[in-house]
């Protein structure tokens, strides 16, 4: 894959003519900064604690806020992301990799779930259609959950796939479940282990839990593209290594009957739909805010993107409780 760097301004050349969209994310891609991501760069460094390159968990974002003090969602930003992923989806995947991932779970009309990091609610509401169980959606931006709620009451479904606010750091549900179900949500939470195990404690015997997540190769970890990665993303990583996410299962007592390696699936599903998108945009006009946005999200996928490659990868968890 190449670029014509020919048509790309240079920092000090506001003027220059600017390049398509798709062209950005491809010098993304291949480790180019525009002006704008160097600038937002230099502001994520300057606003760090300086010495490890982290925040002190005592500067740990407020609820609904990036690390960088800005609201984590916004209307636009919402557009932006149902976009790119498909209506009631802010990640990867849409109905056909939901339905997918849940399928060893069974569920049935006499089923309840819960899904940790739900976005929008669009699973949950992709499988109650699908199998007429009763799917609760957890999530903890104040913004997705009233917008998730809003779809799910206009959906009538309100009472089979509400979409509820919690603190993933602090994880309560009041109910025991069939299954758990979670995708691409666990990779911002510090307190991991401790979210494993409530989750072990609200499945019923022979529950079920699905997930999907980020994990690190312990030698990647020094990785440049990994630390960029890292410090541009909203929220921070808290990353954990393959063996770390097995040691939870285990200290948990989960039968772990599926650990798979879907990066390259995954990959798949980004780059197709951000083809889509500047395919879409090459025939629509943009007011300067949307597009502000879209770089933005563009630009946080490219740099997750240029992370996988340098050893972040995205695994599939299937586990069962065991019976009492």
């Amino acid at each position: 894959m190449t670029s014509d760097r020919n048509n790309t301004p240079s920092e000090d050349d506001d003027e220059s003519p600017s390049p398509s969209l798709k062209t950005k994310f491809i010098d993304w891609w291949e480790g180019y900064e525009t002006p704008a991501a160097k600038r937002r760069r230099a502001a994520a460094i300057a606003a760090r604690d300086g010495s490890d390159g982290t925040f002190p968990a005592d500067q740990a974002p407020r609820p609904g806020m990036n690390r960088f003090g800005k609201p984590l969602w916004t209307a636009t930003r919402l557009e932006v992301a149902e976009k790119i992923w498909g209506q009631g989806y802010t990640t990867p995947g849409g109905d056909d990799m939901v339905t997918t991932l849940a399928k060893p779970l069974g569920l049935n009309p006499a089923m309840t779930a819960l899904e940790i990091g739900c976005g929008l609610g669009g699973a949950c509401r992709c499988l109650v259609r699908q199998t007429g169980c009763w799917f609760t959606g957890l999530e903890a931006s104040p913004f997705l959950v009233e917008h998730g709620m809003e779809r799910s009451t206009k959906a009538k479904l309100a009472k089979q796939a509400p979409i509820q606010l919690f603190d993933p750091e602090n994880f309560k549900f009041g109910k025991r479940v069939d299954a758990v179900l979670s995708k691409d949500a666990f990779f911002t939470i510090r307190n991991k282990t401790g979210l494993f195990d409530r989750i072990e404690r609200i499945l019923k015997p022979r529950g079920q839990f699905v997930c999907t997540d980020y994990v690190i190769l312990p030698e990647a970890r020094n990785s440049r593209a990994i630390k960029t990665w890292a410090d541009r993303e909203p929220l921070e990583p808290q990353l954990w290594t393959l063996q770390g996410a097995l040691d939870a299962f285990a200290q948990c007592n989960f039968d772990l009957r599926v650990q798979e390696d879907i990066t390259e699936n995954h990959l798949a599903l980004i780059l197709t739909s951000i083809q889509a998108l500047t395919e879409h945009l090459e025939q629509h006009h943009l007011d300067r805010e949307t597009k502000v946005n879209v770089i933005d999200e563009v630009e946080t996928w490219a740099q997750r993107v240029s992370a996988l490659h340098a050893g972040l990868r995205c695994y599939r968890f299937y586990a069962i409780k065991p019976p009492e």
